[in-house]
């Protein structure tokens, strides 16, 4: 194997393996290169250069290499010691932790419309769940008086007291409303203004606070109806504390506006004129004298129709025509046993003029005390 060296002193092969044959300076005074100038079919290199000659120019860069695989994961530390226990949190009225501070509601959808936003510091855990997931409830309102006035027959009117139940008065009779009292039982849910006052389905005045305070209309009503009529008043309000708003609604106070009817005894046989009849419409107080709508009454006798001379009278609007029977204690039909009607204008304390029909029975003493006696139309 042919190998040449530039102005060697001597060479020496020191040892021959694997297909590279290493060469080193035995004794030279300089430093020498070797290079190998052919490479025999055996493949023979050339490990490095021998000597200390000058370096070469540093070479280009080479690419990064593929990166190494991962090495095995190493054992688990040691478990640190326990932290420090931190403060109990305070609880609710119900036993469930508080929120320590306000939290903003976020979500839009109307499932949540009806919570409370921001949701206050301290409300219980289990306040909060319940609020989220419990349905809505729209609050109530109702009327509970009335502040009116009656007129007296001479044409005044008394003081205004507070009515809590309506009130049924005569036609003609005047009646002025002032104001009002209501309740509703969550004001927080309402709008601040959104109190109504209604007659019948029409509104009189709105705009009042919902506050629960005692109203007074800027302009009193006053209604003095000369037919058989009925006016009802309720109050409103708009709960708005949901996903939308929603018109609350009282019951309604009745103010009602009725014919009077009489039954009773007296001496009188007959009557011709309006004046006769006005003079026996007035002594027929007992044992029947009510306000009341077309339709049944019943009297229950007293000693007055129990007494020889005295004759049974019954008396009513003309308007309500003929009954179907007369009723005695609830069997016995005594219609036949009063006399043809007569019929007459009564003009009542409050100047309304009404035809009455008048019947009398055919027979004095007609009736036993405490029976009944029935009109039915």
């Amino acid at each position: 194997m042919p190998i040449s060296v530039d102005q060697p002193s001597s060479i020496a092969v020191s040892s021959s393996s694997g297909g590279t044959i290493r060469v080193s300076i035995v004794s030279s005074a300089e430093t020498k290169v070797v290079s190998l100038t052919s490479v025999a079919e055996n493949n023979i290199s050339v490990a490095g250069a021998i000597g200390a000659g000058p370096s070469g120019p540093t070479g280009p860069t080479g690419p990064t290499g593929p990166a190494g695989a991962d090495g095995a994961t190493g054992p688990a530390g040691a478990t640190g010691p326990a932290g420090a226990a931190g403060a109990d949190g305070a609880d609710g009225a119900d036993g469930s932790p508080n929120i320590a501070s306000a939290i903003n509601i976020s979500n839009t959808d109307a499932a949540f419309s009806h919570m409370t936003d921001p949701i206050a510091a301290g409300t219980s855990v289990e306040a909060i769940l319940r609020d989220m997931l419990e349905k809505y409830n729209i609050t109530s309102i109702s009327l509970t008086n009335i502040s009116r006035a009656l007129q007296n027959p001479n044409g005044t009117y008394g003081s205004f007291v507070n009515d809590t139940n309506g009130e049924t008065v005569e036609v003609g009779q005047g009646v002025r409303i002032q104001g009002f009292d209501y309740n509703i039982v969550d004001n927080t849910q309402t709008g601040d203004t959104s109190v109504a006052f209604l007659e019948d389905s029409s509104t009189v005045e709105s705009g009042f606070s919902d506050d629960n305070a005692a109203k007074t209309l800027t302009t009193t009503i006053e209604r003095d109806l000369t037919s058989q009529s009925t006016r009802t008043y309720k109050v409103t309000a708009i709960d708005n504390g949901g996903s939308g708003n929603v018109t609350i609604s009282s019951g309604a106070q009745i103010y009602r506006w009725y014919f009077r009817v009489r039954v009773g005894s007296s001496t009188t046989q007959s009557i011709t004129n309006d004046t006769e009849a006005d003079t026996l419409w007035d002594s027929l107080t007992a044992p029947f004298d009510n306000l009341i709508a077309q339709g049944d009454f019943t009297a229950i006798a007293d000693s007055g129709m129990d007494t020889q001379l005295n004759y049974t009278w019954i008396a009513y609007p003309n308007a309500w025509g003929t009954p179907n029977q007369i009723l005695l204690d609830g069997s016995t039909n005594v219609l036949s046993d009063f006399e043809s009607p007569v019929t007459f204008d009564l003009t009542n304390p409050y100047g309304v003029t009404t035809t009455y029909r008048f019947y009398r029975s055919t027979y004095d003493d007609a009736f036993a005390v405490n029976q009944t006696v029935k009109v039915d139309f």
